[in-house]
Parts: structure tokens; C-alpha cells; sequence
């Protein structure tokens, strides 16, 4: 391990490996296949990517995560490691490049989707490549009993016939014994080493609040706790909305969702990273990668689809191994909006084949044609078109995603399309009449040059931030450049990329997983109802979501909410016995009761306030003899 070790401190800047991580790297090492089940922050990523190091040739990553795949790319690379990535909107030109580069550049690891894996240049560059390793991450997904199956997964094993025998690395952070048996049998692991930790978080205190004020539930919350925070939502609309009403209640805050471009979400992460917010207002894409010690608490306002996302994402509280609280604030409208929002909103096979032609239609794209194309997708305007349900055609276009026929990624604002029809000298010469303008045209020639012979986009917040300008006046700015016929430009407010995978081939394309789909939306349904199961309080909350991954407990946690209730019911009872015997003072009731005071402060005041006890000139309490 001396090797190992070396890495881990030269390359990654760690002293010492966490639980498990060392036994790993030394069976990847041994060329042994491996599966870890490891718990959100317990370093998966290092258990391939230093024994990939420290063989000689290039480490295959398969994540179905963009987001995860470019932020573990931008740490490599920051540490002078060679990684490259092949994600949604790449040409075939470029893919061809990087591809090559592989095969002779030095790379130590390569990223891709495993839909990419399926594609013929892919698979026949692999096989020219020295491949040391093949991690497969968030490999819960090859399963269909699995909170996020994506069936692409199934068809990795066929990689193996051409990767010179490396081992293999599968990783997840949530998987129950169903899911761990079904990776191990559908990746084809030969006699594999299977490390688990247990789910148990003994530093993360689980705590249930049934409020008809969540506003005021959650400002509560903040004014009586401290330290770094997430909290989650479902929608941006929300994001936005919880994350004004905390600034406007003095507690620093920011909204993140997909929408945002990529530099409005790198400069909210590093503020909060360093503390500057304290307050995280997300969805579900924020905290994938993140490696963050001290957030002190994770706050749901709105119901997670499943167990797996509730647990993988109140994991990213106490990591530092600091007391954490997994805060939870809900009513009886939750469970309405999730059963409407995850289960009414779930894709048929007819919704699909229907979204499937309409949007090819509103693409343009002909029978047949499509593949390896990408294009700008205006939700808004789609879902007028054709007079759709927005919820249930997101939900629908995630389905095309996760069954690999489109690849679809969230990017926000105007895209513009511009193609020069003078020299940039003339344009330049004619703004010098108008500094802002003058000033927009000279970012764009910076950024993109000023040919006439192809189509640019334009990035809009890019050439704002660039030229001290606003996206607005860039829109307009190029508006007027198009109508003196000095460009041309077509500026399209969209929300959403999606590149096609397959030719379009409408119902034959949806035909191929349709069953798949209706034993997916099966599973979402029951992964549903196991979480809203939990919110019933008849339960330990360990005890309760242990037992959901297949783990004993053989004894409630003492810290969730259930527990501490049934502490409250016993330390009523002790005290109210102990009073009952006659006037006593509170440092009698102390000395007698072996309880924090606050406690038993608190659990006086709620026997008070029932008219059980009376408190007597403020020093002593008695049995209120009604």
C-alpha cells in the first residue's frame, strides 16, 4: 500500500484513509472485481481512482451523472491528473478527438454515460485502449429494483469481452440486498469482494416536524439552530421563493437549481462552501460531488421520491463526524402534491410515444434521422404547442433520458445563433457610436472570432459578464445588428439541450422498453408509499430506514423524534411520580431524575401548562390536587 498511500497524500492532500477505503484499493490492486456500498462523504470515488494511478494505463468511469462526471473531472485536473470526459452535445469530431487522446495522450481516466458505451466508435477506440480498471458508479442503477434504474447499465457487461480482463469497481451509496445481489449478477463480477458499511448514522439526529406553517416552521428552525445548511425543495419556483423568505429574515441564503448557467452555480457553491451563505435552498441537483464536513443540518421542506434519496441526501449533514440533524418539516399536503407530482405524474408507454413524436415534430426532425445531433428545447413554448401537462412531459422527457434515446441537460437563458455577414472591423466601426454595443461586439469578436463562413452560439450571460453589460442589452444589441443585415441572428429563450442518441423511429423506439417502463413506474410507486410509510412516527426513524436496507438495529437510536417523544412520555411520568410524594425543588428534581436540565425545564413547563403541576413562588412544585 506504500504506493497507495503516496497518492493519497501527494495527490488528494489526506492523511490517512477513511473506513474501508484502504481494504478496496488493495483488492482492485490484487485485480480482484469489487463492490462497495459505501454512505454518502465515505470517499467512493478514491477507492478507483487511486489504484487507478497507480497501475500503468486509463480507468473507464461509467456515471450516469453530467454534473458528478464534470466535477470530478475539474478535481483531477486541478490535482495535474489527465481526465477527460464524454458528456451530452459533444460532435462526432470532437468525440473522435478525445477518444484519441486516450488511445496516446497519457489520460489516466476516462468518463462517459453508460450510454455512450453502447455506441460502435466508442467500443471499438476501448478496445485499442490499455484499460487498468472499470468503475461503475451510482451502480444501484443497473437494477430495476433500484431508486434510479436506468437500463443502459444492463449492457456494460458487454464491454468486458474487450477491456483485457480489468478488474471491476462497482460503487454506490444506496443499495439494498435485492439491488447489491442484482449488481453483482448483472455486471457479471467474478467471486467478487463485497464491502458494505452499515447505514446507521449515529451522528445524525432525525427529527419530524408536522406543521401547517412550514414558513414559519423553518424559520424557527434556523433562528434556533447553527451552522452550514441545505435545505431541499422540489420545484425552482420554490428554490427561489424559500430562499427570499430566509434573506428576508437575516439568515444568508442562496437558491440553486438546474436552470442556472454554470458560472452563477460555481460562484453560489464556493460562497457557500466558505460560509459566506449559510443557507443552501436546492433541489435535488445540488450536493452530488460536493464534499462539504460541516453542514450541520439538511432540511426538507417537500416529500423525496424514495428512501434511498432521503437517506443519500440527509447524508450530506455531520460528515465531519459532528452531531447532525436531518430536519424534516411536512403536512398532510406533502403526501397529496408527492402522489400527484411522482405517481399521476408518471409517463405511460402512450404518453411517451406521444411526447416522443411531438417533440421530434417541434425539432423538425425528420424519420430516421436525429442521432448524434443536438438541440435547443424552449419548454414552455413545447408544452403550449401542444397544449401538454408541463409536469408530466418533464417527467416524460426524463424517461427518454434515463432509456437511453435522448441525453438531456438543464441550462437556462436566451441561446443565440449568430452568423457574421460583414468583417468584425466594419460591425466594430459601426457601434463606435454606442459604448455598450461597441462594448458587446468586441466581447463576442474575443470570444468567438468573427467568421462568415459558420453559425456561433453565443452564450449570453458569458458576453454580459464579459462586456460589464446586461443579457438584455446583449439580446438587443444583437436584434439590431440582425436588422441592419449586419448578422444574422436567432436568439431562442430555452431552458433545456437534448441531444438524440437513436434515429427517430417514433413508436418503434418506445415499443423496444416498454415494458421495462411499466415495471419502472411499479417500483417508484412502492419506493413512494415505503417513504411516506416512514413519516408515520410509529417507529424508531433508524430502526426504520435500517430495516428498509436490510440492516438490524437491535435497539431505537434514542435521537429521532419517535425516541425523544417516548423519553418525554417517561420523563413525564418520573417527575410527575417523584412530585406526587410532596413539595420538591427543582434541584431536588434534578438530583433525582437522571435527565439534562433543559429537559427537564421544558417537560415542567409542558406539566404546568396541562395543569398537573403547580409551580409555587417560582421555587417549588407541587401536585395540582384537582
Amino acid at each position: 500500500m506504500g504506493k497507495a498511500e503516496d497518492i493519497l497524500r501527494t495527490v488528494f492532500g489526506h492523511s490517512q484513509f477513511r473506513p474501508k477505503q484502504e481494504e478496496i484499493i488493495t483488492s482492485v490492486l490484487e485485480n480482484r472485481d469489487v463492490l462497495a456500498v459505501l454512505p454518502t462523504g465515505g470517499g467512493k470515488s478514491l477507492c478507483y481512482q487511486i489504484p487507478a494511478l497507480c497501475k500503468e494505463g486509463i480507468c473507464i468511469v461509467v456515471s450516469p451523472l453530467i454534473a458528478l462526471i464534470n466535477d470530478q473531472i475539474t478535481q483531477l485536473q486541478k490535482r495535474n491528473v489527465r481526465a477527460v470526459g464524454i458528456t451530452s452535445g459533444i460532435s462526432r469530431q470532437d468525440l473522435d478527438t478525445v477518444l484519441d487522446n486516450c488511445i496516446y495522450g497519457n489520460y489516466k481516466f476516462l468518463y462517459l454515460s453508460p450510454e455512450r458505451l453502447e455506441q460502435p466508435l466508442v467500443q471499438e477506440r476501448i478496445s485499442q485502449m490499455k484499460v487498468n480498471l472499470l468503475a461503475i458508479d451510482e451502480a444501484h442503477c443497473i437494477s430495476e429494483w433500484g431508486h434510479d434504474f436506468r437500463p443502459a447499465y444492463l449492457k456494460i457487461k458487454e464491454v468486458f469481452s474487450f477491456i483485457n480482463k480489468a478488474p471491476v469497481i462497482a460503487v454506490t451509496a444506496t443499495a439494498t440486498v435485492n439491488v447489491q445481489e442484482d449488481i453483482k449478477e448483472h455486471l457479471n463480477l467474478k467471486n467478487p469482494r463485497v464491502f458494505t458499511s452499515s447505514f446507521e448514522r449515529r451522528q445524525l439526529n432525525y427529527d419530524l416536524e408536522h406543521s401547517t406553517h412550514k414558513r414559519s416552521a423553518l424559520i424557527n428552525f434556523y433562528n434556533n439552530s447553527q451552522g452550514s445548511s441545505i435545505a431541499y425543495v422540489r420545484s425552482r419556483k420554490n428554490t427561489v421563493e424559500f430562499s427570499q423568505l430566509l434573506s428576508h429574515k437575516n439568515i444568508s441564503s442562496s437558491a440553486y437549481h438546474g436552470g442556472l448557467d454554470s458560472k452563477m452555480r460555481k460562484d453560489l457553491v464556493s460562497k457557500w462552501l466558505s460560509n459566506q451563505t449559510r443557507v443552501m435552498v436546492a433541489t435535488n441537483a445540488f450536493g452530488m460531488g460536493i464534499d462539504k464536513p460541516d453542514v450541520r443540518s439538511v432540511v426538507h421542506l417537500q416529500l423525496p421520491d424514495s428512501i434511498e434519496s432521503y437517506y443519500q441526501e440527509t447524508g450530506r449533514a455531520g460528515r465531519d463526524g459532528k452531531t447532525g440533524i436531518a430536519k424534516f418539516i411536512y403536512n398532510e399536503n406533502d403526501v397529496i402534491h408527492a402522489r400527484n407530482q411522482f405517481i399521476r405524474a408518471l409517463p405511460t408507454v402512450d404518453i411517451l410515444k406521444k411526447t416522443y413524436r411531438h417533440l421530434s415534430n417541434y425539432l423538425r426532425i425528420a424519420y430516421g434521422e436525429g442521432q448524434e445531433h443536438t438541440y435547443q428545447l424552449p419548454f414552455a413554448d413545447f408544452c403550449r404547442t401542444y397544449d401538454l401537462n408541463g409536469i408530466i412531459t418533464y417527467n416524460a422527457l426524463t424517461a427518454l433520458d434515463r432509456f437511453g434515446v435522448i441525453s438531456l441537460d438543464q441550462s437556462y437563458g436566451n441561446r443565440s445563433v449568430v452568423r457574421f455577414r460583414e468583417s468584425g472591423t466594419k460591425i466594430m466601426d459601426f457601434t463606435s457610436h454606442d459604448q455598450v454595443a461597441h462594448a458587446i461586439v468586441q466581447a463576442i469578436l474575443r470570444s468567438y472570432g468573427s467568421s462568415r463562413e459558420q453559425n456561433l452560439q453565443i452564450n449570453s450571460k458569458l458576453i454580459a459578464v464579459r462586456s460589464n453589460t446586461t443579457e438584455k442589452e446583449v439580446t438587443e444589441t444583437l436584434k439590431q445588428l440582425h436588422e441592419r443585415e449586419l448578422i444574422y441572428a436567432r436568439i431562442t429563450g430555452t431552458d433545456l439541450t437534448l441531444q438524440y442518441l437513436q434515429p427517430r423511429e417514433d413508436d418503434r423506439t418506445i415499443n423496444r422498453f416498454a415494458r421495462e417502463l411499466e415495471r419502472y413506474n411499479e417500483v417508484r410507486i412502492q419506493k413512494l408509499n415505503a417513504m411516506i410509510e416512514l413519516l408515520d412516527q410509529n417507529q424508531c426513524m433508524e430502526r426504520g430506514i435500517l430495516a428498509y436496507f436490510g440492516e438490524r438495529l437491535d435497539q431505537n437510536c434514542g435521537r429521532c423524534t419517535y425516541c425523544r417523544k417516548g423519553k418525554m412520555v417517561n420523563l413525564k411520568l418520573m417527575i410527575e411520580q417523584y412530585v406526587s410524594q410532596g413539595e420538591v425543588s427543582l434541584e431536588e428534581i434534578s438530583n433525582h431524575v437522571n435527565a439534562p436540565k433543559d429537559e427537564i425545564l421544558k417537560t415542567l413547563r409542558q406539566l404546568i401548562d396541562d395543569g398537573i403541576i403547580l409551580n409555587i413562588a417560582g421555587k417549588a412544585f407541587r401536585i395540582n390536587e384537582r
